[in-house]
Parts: C-alpha cells; sequence; structure tokens
C-alpha cells in the first residue's frame, strides 16, 4: 500500500515538473515573441501611433518629469485647458506604467511607446497561459494569449485609437477573468482578492472599463448559472467587484465628481450612436483588408465560433459564447434607442465591450474541454485567419504628427502666456504634446480629453463658434481664456463660409494681428504682457440652458451660472442692460415673475424665449407672466413674417430641421410682430403691462445661427436694442502667476480680476476668490492658493471600508466551507 502512494507521489510530482518545464518554455517563448515586436515597431519606426497617442504619452511624460522632481502625484499643471487636475478624471495607473517604461528607455517618451508595446504582448498573453495550464490545456492557452494583442478590436486601439488606458485594462481583464473562474469553478477562496486586486487595478486605469467589466460579467455569470444553479457563489463573485470600487474609493470618489458621470443625456445618447456599427461593419472582415482601418470591426471568426459553441458544447460551457453572440447584437445601430434610456446608459457604449467579450469567450473556448484536438484546430484555424490582417501593421499604424508641424512650432516662438489651437481635432492629439513639452513649452487652451477640464463648456462653445463662422465671438472668449496667440486651420474658415476680409475685421476688433498666414494656418497674435488677467463690462445676461447660444452672435452677452431666475437679487439682474431668458428655470414662480417686473421697471430690457419656458406646475401650460407658448410646426421655411408695420421673407430651414418645431405667443397685448400660417394670424412678438417685457416665439434666434438669415437678425437686433458682432469692454490686466508643487501665487496689478485660470473645486485661499465662467477672479492684489487631494478623507474613509469589507467577506467564505 506504501509503495501504491510513493509511486502516485512520484507520478504527480513527475507532473508538476513537466508543467513546470513547459511554463517556463512558454515564457522564454512569450519574451522572445515580445522582443521581437519591439525591435520589428523600432526597426520599421512604428512609433507613437494613434489620435490619441500622444496626449496619453504627454501626461506620462509630465508625470515622469514629476516624480525626477520629488513630485510623485502632480496635483495640478498649467499647461492644458488654462489649468487642469491631470490625474484626478484620466485614471494614473498607466501613466505610472510608461514613466517607469520611459526610466528604463532612458527618459525616451517614444522608447517608452515601443516598450509598452512588448509588455503588452507578454503580460496580455501569459494570463491565457495561466489559464490555459489550469485546464491542462497549456497549448491553446499559449495560442489564444499570443493571439490577445492581436485581436481585431484589440489591435484597433492600440495602433488607430492610441488609447493606452484601454491597453492596459486589455492585459488586466485576462487576469480579473482567470481569478473569477478559480473563485466560482475551482472554488478557490484565495481567488477573491485576485478579482479584487484586478478590479482595482482596471478601475485605476480606465474607470469605465472596469464598470464595463462589472455588467459584462453579470451578463455571463447570468447565463452560467441559468444552467448551473450556482447563484449564491454568483452573488459573491459580483460583490467583491463592487469590494474594489470601494477600495478604490480613495482615487475613485473624486473623479466621480464630475467629468463623465456629469455628462448631458444627450451628450451621451450621441456618443453612444456614434460607436455603434451595423453588421456589414463590425462582421466585415474585408474592411480591413480594404477599407477604412480605424472602422470597428467585431471579428467574424468570434461569432461563427461562438454559434458553434452555443450548439455544440455542454449546456455549462456556453455563457461565454452566448456572451459574446449578445454584446456584438447590442454593438448595433438598432439596439441604441432602448440603451440610451436604461439606467447608467453613460457606460453603456458597447463597442467598448468588446474586448471583455472576447475574454469571456475564450473562456468557453477553454472550457469546452470536450471538443474534439482536430475540430479545435479547425476553431483555432478560423480565429487565426481572421487575426492574419492585424498582422499588417503598416497598415494599422495611424501617424498624426506632422500636421501644420511648422506653424504649430511658430506660434509657440511668439506665445507670451497661452495659446489656441481651433482646429476642431482636426490635427488629432498632437499639438497637446508639441506645444506642451521641452524647454520652450507654452500653455494652452485645449489639450486632449475635454471632459476631465474645468473649462469644457468654454472649449465647446468656441468650437460651436468656429462651426458657425462666429469669429467675433471667437477672438473676444480667447482673449478672456488669455491667449495671446490663435491658430485656425484655413479650411475651417472656409467651411464656415467665412470670408478672409471678415475674419481679419473679427480679429482686429479683439485686437489679433495676422502673423503668418501658411498653406494650412491662420496664426493671429496679440500683444499683451507676459502674464495677464481680464476685466469685462457685459451688456448682457443669458439665463438658462438653451440661453447659450445667444452669445455666439452677440458676444456683449455673459452666459448666467444660475439657470433659476428667483436665485438672483434684483442688485445682480440690473447690472445688465437686456436680460435674454430661454430655458430658465425657478423654484417659485411669483417670486421670479415679481424680480422680473422689478428688474424691468429699473430699466432692463428682458426678452423671454417662448419655446423654452418651464411648465406651470399647476395648468400644465409653459406660461410666464400671463403669456403662454403654444406649440406650432413650419415646413421648409417661414412663412413671410411681420414686424413693426415692416414684412421680411426669411431663408429656408436647414436641411436636418425641415420640420421646424418652435411657439407662437398667446395672451400677450401689444403684438409687435405675427405671421400669417394656415390662414391663422398667429403672433410670435408681443409685450404685455411693461414694455420692457418682451416675449419672443419662433425659435427665431436658433435660425438666425444656422442659416445665418439677415432678415431673422435684423428683427432680434430691434427686439435686444443690440447688434450682431459687437465684443464686450475688455481691459487686460498684467498679474504675476506662480505655479509651486501645491500652491499657485498670483500678484494683480488690479482687482478684481479675471485671472484667466481655470478654477478648480481643489483651491484653498484665506483670500476672496471666486469662479467666473469657469475662470478664478481674484479680489486682492496678492492672492495665495494652496492646491489640496480633492475629497481626501471621503475617500480614505471608503477605501478603508472596502478593506473591511474584504476581510468580513473572506472569513464569512472561510467559515462557510468549513461549516
Amino acid at each position: 500500500m506504501s509503495e501504491e502512494i510513493e509511486v502516485t507521489k512520484e507520478i504527480e510530482v513527475t507532473k508538476v515538473k513537466k508543467h513546470n518545464i513547459s511554463m517556463v518554455k512558454v515564457i522564454l517563448l512569450l519574451l522572445l515573441i515580445s522582443i521581437a515586436f519591439v525591435y520589428f515597431m523600432f526597426h520599421y519606426g512604428y512609433v507613437v501611433s494613434g489620435n490619441d497617442a500622444w496626449g496619453h504619452l504627454f501626461k506620462s511624460n509630465l508625470l515622469y518629469e514629476n516624480i525626477k522632481e520629488g513630485n510623485t502625484y502632480p496635483l495640478y499643471t498649467s499647461l492644458w485647458y488654462n489649468g487642469v487636475q491631470p490625474f484626478r478624471y484620466w485614471a494614473p495607473l498607466p501613466y505610472y506604467i510608461l514613466a517607469f517604461l520611459q526610466w528604463i528607455a532612458g527618459g525616451s517618451i517614444t522608447g517608452a511607446y515601443v516598450l509598452f508595446a512588448g509588455v503588452s504582448v507578454f503580460f496580455g498573453a501569459l494570463g491565457w497561459v495561466l489559464f490555459g495550464r489550469a485546464q491542462n490545456r497549456i497549448v491553446l492557452g499559449t495560442t489564444l494569449g499570443i493571439l490577445w494583442f492581436f485581436l481585431p478590436e484589440n489591435i484597433r486601439v492600440y495602433f488607430c485609437e492610441g488609447n493606452i488606458p484601454r491597453m492596459v485594462t486589455a492585459i488586466i481583464i485576462p487576469y480579473c477573468v482567470y481569478a473569477i473562474w478559480l473563485f466560482f469553478i475551482k472554488r478557490k477562496n484565495n481567488a477573491m482578492f485576485g478579482i479584487i486586486a484586478s478590479m482595482v487595478g482596471i478601475t485605476l486605469s480606465h474607470v469605465m472599463i472596469s464598470a464595463m467589466v462589472g455588467i459584462a460579467t453579470f451578463i455571463f455569470l447570468l447565463f452560467y448559472v441559468l444552467s448551473n444553479k450556482e447563484y449564491k457563489r454568483a452573488i459573491q463573485t459580483l460583490f467583491l467587484m463592487l469590494v474594489s470600487f470601494a477600495i478604490s474609493g480613495f482615487w475613485l470618489l473624486p473623479a466621480l465628481s464630475g467629468g463623465l458621470v456629469g455628462m448631458d443625456p444627450e451628450a451621451s445618447a450621441s456618443v453612444m450612436k456614434s460607436l455603434a456599427y451595423s453588421f456589414n461593419e463590425s462582421l466585415n472582415p474585408l474592411i480591413r483588408i480594404n477599407g477604412i482601418i480605424d472602422t470597428f470591426y467585431y471579428g467574424i471568426s468570434i461569432v461563427i465560433i461562438s454559434v458553434i459553441g452555443v450548439l455544440l458544447a455542454r449546456k455549462g460551457k456556453k455563457a461565454g459564447f452566448i456572451t459574446a453572440i449578445v454584446i456584438v447584437l447590442l454593438t448595433t445601430v438598432e439596439v441604441v434607442p432602448i440603451l440610451s434610456k436604461m439606467p447608467l446608459s453613460q457606460l453603456l457604449w458597447m463597442m467598448r465591450f468588446a474586448t471583455i467579450a472576447y475574454a469571456f469567450f475564450y473562456w468557453s473556448l477553454l472550457e469546452w474541454t470536450s471538443v474534439r484536438k482536430y475540430f479545435c484546430i479547425i476553431l483555432m484555424g478560423i480565429l487565426i485567419l481572421d487575426c492574419v490582417p492585424s498582422f499588417n501593421i503598416e497598415r494599422y499604424y495611424t501617424q498624426v504628427a506632422g500636421k501644420a508641424d511648422e506653424d504649430l512650432e511658430y506660434a509657440k516662438s511668439i506665445t507670451s502666456q497661452r495659446v489656441a489651437v481651433l482646429d476642431l481635432s482636426a490635427y488629432g492629439s498632437y499639438p497637446s504634446w508639441q506645444l506642451c513639452v521641452g524647454e520652450d513649452r507654452v500653455d494652452y487652451s485645449y489639450g486632449w480629453a475635454w471632459q476631465g477640464a474645468t473649462t469644457s463648456s468654454n472649449i465647446v462653445m468656441l468650437n460651436t463658434a468656429v462651426e458657425y463662422g462666429k469669429y467675433a465671438y471667437v477672438f473676444d472668449r480667447c482673449i478672456e481664456l488669455g491667449n495671446d496667440t490663435v491658430v485656425l486651420p484655413i479650411n475651417l474658415v472656409e467651411d464656415s463660409n467665412t470670408a478672409e476680409s471678415e475674419l481679419l475685421r473679427a480679429a482686429k476688433q479683439s485686437q489679433y494681428v495676422l502673423m503668418r498666414k501658411s498653406n494650412n494656418t491662420y496664426i493671429f497674435h496679440r500683444d499683451t504682457p507676459e502674464q495677464f488677467g481680464v476685466r469685462t463690462s457685459y451688456q448682457g445676461l443669458a439665463i438658462g440652458k438653451n440661453a447659450e447660444l445667444i452669445v455666439l452672435s452677440y458676444p456683449v452677452f455673459e452666459v448666467a451660472s444660475k439657470e433659476y431666475i428667483d436665485a438672483y437679487s434684483i442688485e445682480e439682474l440690473t447690472k445688465y442692460k437686456v436680460l435674454y431668458l430661454s430655458g430658465f428655470r425657478y423654484h417659485d414662480k411669483k417670486a421670479a415673475e415679481k424680480l422680473l417686473t422689478e428688474a424691468a421697471d429699473a430699466g432692463v430690457r428682458i426678452v423671454i424665449d417662448m419655446s423654452y419656458v418651464p411648465e406651470d406646475p399647476v395648468t400644465k401650460r409653459t406660461s410666464i407672466l400671463g403669456v403662454t407658448g403654444q406649440a406650432v410646426t413650419f415646413n421648409s421655411r417661414f412663412p413671410d413674417l411681420e414686424y413693426k408695420e415692416n414684412t421680411y421673407k426669411m431663408d429656408y430651414f436647414e436641411s436636418e430641421n425641415t420640420k421646424w418645431r418652435a411657439s407662437y405667443i398667446d395672451g400677450a397685448k401689444d403684438i409687435t410682430g405675427s405671421v400669417n400660417f394656415m390662414n391663422m394670424n398667429l403672433p410670435y412678438v408681443g409685450t404685455n403691462d411693461n414694455e420692457n417685457i418682451i416675449f419672443l416665439g419662433l425659435n427665431l434666434l436658433y435660425h438666425g445661427l444656422q442659416t445665418s438669415d439677415s432678415s431673422a437678425y435684423t428683427i432680434i437686433n430691434d427686439i435686444l436694442g443690440l447688434q450682431t458682432d459687437v465684443i464686450p469692454e475688455r481691459e487686460i490686466v498684467p498679474i504675476k502667476a506662480d505655479y509651486g508643487k501645491d500652491y499657485i501665487s498670483i500678484v494683480a496689478e488690479s482687482v478684481p480680476v479675471n485671472t484667466t485660470i481655470a478654477y478648480q473645486d481643489t483651491f484653498e485661499s484665506k483670500n476672496a476668490m471666486e469662479s467666473s465662467n469657469n475662470l478664478l477672479v481674484v479680489e486682492d492684489k496678492q492672492t495665495y492658493i494652496q492646491l489640496k487631494y480633492p475629497l481626501l478623507k471621503v475617500g480614505l474613509i471608503s477605501t478603508s471600508v472596502g478593506i473591511l469589507l474584504t476581510c468580513m467577506l473572506y472569513f464569512w467564505i472561510r467559515k462557510e466551507k468549513h461549516e
């Protein structure tokens, strides 16, 4: 008996030794492939590829330079977006990895990028090797691991998007799935720490992807437990993933206090639609051969093998195949309207689920042990064949540097304080790198990934103005943002149907001079002090979520910071000559109406856009001050408009708005504008008891903005008592801003002054300061601001609670197993 036991032990030891020898061989193979791939990229010059890459490399280089100076976590940089918290909304782990690789590469950022390709190949593959070894299918695991980097969506993300944080998550996801398998299937309780650690790593790399991993795991486990009935273990797995978010709280909670979570639902739905594709694209392998290489391709092989797996695999092994099929169905355009109405819809950018779907697809492939060897080889052949186009790196290589490089260098050389490149992202992320590195680096009003910027709304409005050709607004707001240099691509000016003479006139009005005109760009510069702030006098205030569009045509308006009318004092409103209300709100309707009446009695002209008036909580009608907005729809164009005894023929609506939904006014006593429509005389301009309160219908301002209809602007000019493209009075004030590791010191010649520095919620000062249009206004001639880590106490409490829950869950699971 003892001899049999000894023989058994010897056999087990031999198996372990063989496994270990196999692992060593596989690791050496992966290392060889990774080194060869790095050499290949260096040799052929495939360094820094993808539209986003330079933006990510800027942040990693910023971190690298700060670490060399002893600052291991930079709280702030002035180089992007008039000042930004670089690692608050952009998860920091990928940049620490790249900074480490940059150190290995001797300070070369391009060297770090190429080394990262090798790291992605090696560590991304190793997770699947471990999974395969645990299943006694090390050859299959190694094959799948080698293909992991080259799967269609993974290779596209690396070389076309240049999205380094997503690639870091693609490295970690195999380990996360492997840990889930060990915990859920093999009941290895210690694997819970692998689940938590990998999820924390994914969260600190890309918070949206971490949420997507949780959602995809829920879908996978749902299908798994339907056949295996392992409900309790599945719930424990999902709970562990939730605990990982709590542990990440030291960074996650500050990140969630803005950024993507604060995205408007309509904007999120628009992004979801842009990231949805038909099967003609996502399952068409020819696109990768002769189509647009950046088009999302899910992989026809993934779907074919998944369908075969659903049909032939045993009942409990199908969940990964089903998950892969469900996710590709959810990437289609037809599903977007449903997804956009679901809770947390801003996380359902289904195209980004592809890598996670690949992982669960791999799970089912590795668990499908009943498949015959020859059939498994056929399936692998299908997968490899689908990945063959991925090896054509030359086709995938996306070079974004080189677009207007000389122009950007010239702009950099003449800039004193800050530069704006109004390219609508046509130059990719490269300006965010080129302008902001080196000894001659300058501050930049833009950057890359605007969602993390305090000035995101300022940026959106500037871009909108460029699209519409509203250059009086563009140059004026560039001064407000502290830009002494402005770069404008010529083609964007032409696309907006703006004559060069109009552009130069708008620039001159804000005292900008055309310094250079190349084949691609206009470069303007204004002589200013080396550092300066701005003091401004606005004539108008635009109140409401739809009111901001008026400033594009009438830059003398300031966008209000509050949408609620009754949140203002009479003193605040009477500072202005004109108020424009569109999409406003109120807490108390009577109080709001009283305030508006008092402001009008004080001589303020108030124009109310009746197309965007809140619904009365009692009558359920859109009314204010006794006047109601009544819905009406016009086709193609307005009929001739009557206004103050004149008749105006209007331009046709824009093609996307041929059905024009607006409101006419009902209840005004003195009608000054009307339109004859379907044998009815519909009033659209009028007043009631106070001639300073004017009710405006037809959504006329938006029509003027869309079509540049001169008749619309003639009417609106008279209603407002203002002219288009007149800019506010601005005074340049010399300041001195000094930036330290954890402070900003500002000295101003006169106050109060807009410093043109983006206001941050982490600013703390004993001096008086406030935010105005997202910019810092100081009221003392000397201001000292401390930079603090945001929500530090709350974040640490969250992390502590997460660790405590982990310990409690571990001991509970151990006790359960013992019992």
